[in-house]
């Protein structure tokens, strides 16, 4: 189990524990999914979507607490030395207070632990998440034009990431 004070906002900062979840935190983990991703770009994952990534062997989830509230969750897939961060959410009322930046962190540390030599990820073009990748290392190595349609039917690229440990 990892832990971190969280930060900033001028408040008293919550401890943020970190830790391996499992399809029997679908729940909360939907809960999540329903109020951290804007319904205008569809890029949330429904329940059956949610499961069905949960169930593969080598899908790894981790679970973020704050206070025994589970506050943000990360899921990703290991295939030989590479994972995919596939979805990683937070709470909006834990928003900005160090929860994305403890799961990326613990997420990296294990996929170094699990030999893991590249981290790829994808995004929206305008996701304000690109700071906090940029922070871990996360370069972009590829762009798909017009991929996601936003408000008023607006198109945005989405742009994969990678990141490599250094040996």
């Amino acid at each position: 189990m990892a832990s971190r004070q969280g930060p900033w906002n001028g408040r008293e900062p919550a401890p943020i524990d970190i830790q391996p979840g499992n399809l029997g935190d679908l729940r909360e983990i939907m809960r999540i999914m329903e109020t951290a991703f804007p319904k205008t770009y569809g890029e949330g994952w429904n329940h059956h979507q949610c499961r069905s990534m949960l169930s593969m062997p080598s899908a790894k989830l981790l679970i973020a607490r704050t206070y025994n509230t589970v506050c943000g969750f990360v899921i990703s897939r290991q295939a030989a030395d590479e994972e995919e961060l596939l979805m990683i959410a937070v709470s909006p009322d834990h928003q900005r207070q160090g929860v994305g930046h403890c799961l990326l962190e613990h997420m990296l540390l294990t996929a170094r632990s699990d030999d893991v030599s590249s981290v790829f990820l994808e995004m929206r073009a305008n996701n304000p998440a690109a700071k906090l990748y940029a922070e871990f290392g996360f370069h972009q190595i590829g762009l798909r034009k017009d991929y996601y349609t936003g408000p008023n039917k607006e198109k945005f690229d989405a742009i994969t990431y990678k990141a490599t440990f250094a040996d």
